[in-house]
């Protein structure tokens, strides 16, 4: 009787240190803001979704690289890719709608604009949230900007080369990307960051 009544009291001891130490676990601040920031870094680190390290050579600080041929861009933070996304460049078939490649710079960062211009396709006047040019030449100023106008399905898969249609078409130049892309690019960037565009 008396081994039964210590390996019950044994057996209760144990779940109120069980008990203890949990609710001092839960309880813990520390132990919640390091759980709660693992947690937020792990949502907030965007998704590549290219195999291929296209930030392999860069050896700046902050550069961002636009396929034209892939309709993809990424942000590249030394060799790291930071971000990357699809994007719709300018329409190929037309000189003052292409995106010119090269190398150029960052020059300014502007929220809630409007865009406006006109070309051989007609006028626009958009707005956008996000707008961070990097290009003026002899056909207008060119940037990266959101275009909420285009569905998620358009960025990436638009074919450039194709005539302007009222349904579907490139951009007049500039580099459009989804909302969330254009301000992550927006609050990343700086006056200054290197843009590489390539073909």
């Amino acid at each position: 009787m008396l081994k039964i009544k210590l390996l019950a009291l044994v057996l209760i001891v144990a779940a109120v240190g069980v008990f203890v130490y949990r609710h001092n676990q839960d309880n813990n601040p520390a132990s919640a803001t390091v759980a709660d920031s693992v947690k937020k870094a792990v949502q907030t680190v965007p998704q590549q979704t290219t195999s291929t390290n296209y930030c392999a050579g860069n050896t700046l600080g902050r550069e961002v690289i636009v396929s034209i041929s892939k309709q993809r861009m990424w942000d590249c933070a030394g060799s790291t890719t930071a971000y990357d996304n699809p994007v719709v460049t300018g329409m190929a078939i037309y000189a003052a709608d292409l995106t010119p490649t090269g190398t150029y710079h960052i020059y300014g960062r502007q929220t809630d604009q409007t865009l406006a211009g006109h070309d051989s396709t007609g006028s626009w006047s958009d707005p956008v949230s996000y707008w961070l040019p990097f290009l003026d030449n002899q056909y207008g100023t060119y940037g990266f900007h959101d275009a909420t106008w285009r569905a998620d399905s358009d960025f990436g898969t638009i074919d450039i080369n194709n005539p302007y249609t009222a349904v579907s078409h490139g951009s007049h130049g500039c580099v459009e990307m989804p909302l969330a892309a254009a301000k992550w690019l927006y609050n990343w960037s700086s006056v200054g960051t290197t843009v590489i565009i390539q073909s």
